[in-house]
């Protein structure tokens, strides 16, 4: 999925719909976006249905969805985003977050996932890590959701040499080629062919993919 927000420099530019059945919370999360430069929120749901009437009206770049919607699932509206609407990126914000929450949002694509116990700012911190193209999960969830995956290496990870799970670690951060190739002292030739192997590995396509691995399992937790 392409970067949902335009950048330049340090500057940003994103039209977010919100989708949360609470209209209070919905009025304090627009003033927290609308608090970034750059952001603007251009429409709001209280329902699934509606969130998909407003992503067809106005191609957002990015919307903040609740997983519990009195409709129909966020996630099934993530995945209806997605097939249809692949350059409109969705974000959930919810209280729901347990573990299971957190991986089925990221298998529906999701690009972030907040707690709705968040500290304000990481609101801010969310829409420019997705400006950049960057997969955002708050703290708290992935510390918690994530940690028990840490314990058990996965399977395929066990046929990756150590340089590449390196590359794979700093693509989960977000990590782009050149600063990757600078940090690990090799050209950005030869951190594009660790990505290509990777990719062939993991039975992985895209940069994106390889970022969602590398959250799934915490491996960009790691030091």
């Amino acid at each position: 999925m392409a970067p949902p927000a335009s950048t330049t420099g340090e500057g940003l530019r994103v039209r977010v719909v919100l989708a949360d059945p609470h209209t209070l919370f919905r009025a304090g999360l627009r003033h927290l976006i609308e608090a970034v430069d750059g952001a603007e929120v251009i429409g709001e749901s209280d329902t699934g249905k509606g969130l998909l009437e407003q992503v067809v009206k106005s191609r957002p770049d990015l919307v903040f969805c609740e997983v519990v919607l009195p409709d129909v699932s966020g996630f099934e509206v993530a995945q209806q985003i997605r097939r249809h609407y692949p350059k409109v990126a969705v974000m959930f914000l919810t209280a729901s977050t347990d573990s299971a929450n957190v991986r089925n949002a990221l298998k529906a694509g999701a690009v972030g996932f907040l707690a709705k116990s968040s500290e304000a700012v990481e609101i801010e911190l969310a829409l420019r890590a997705v400006g950049k193209g960057q997969v955002y999960l708050s703290p708290s969830v992935s510390l918690r959701a994530l940690e028990p995956r840490r314990s058990t290496r996965p399977e395929s990870s066990a046929v990756l040499s150590r340089r590449q799970r390196e590359v794979l670690r700093l693509i989960g951060r977000g990590k782009s080629t050149k600063e990757i190739a600078a940090l690990m002292g090799v050209s950005p030739k030869t951190v594009e062919t660790h990505r290509a192997r990777l990719m062939q590995a993991l039975g992985l396509h895209g940069t994106n993919a390889l970022t969602h691995y590398a959250v799934r399992v915490g491996l960009h937790l790691t030091d």
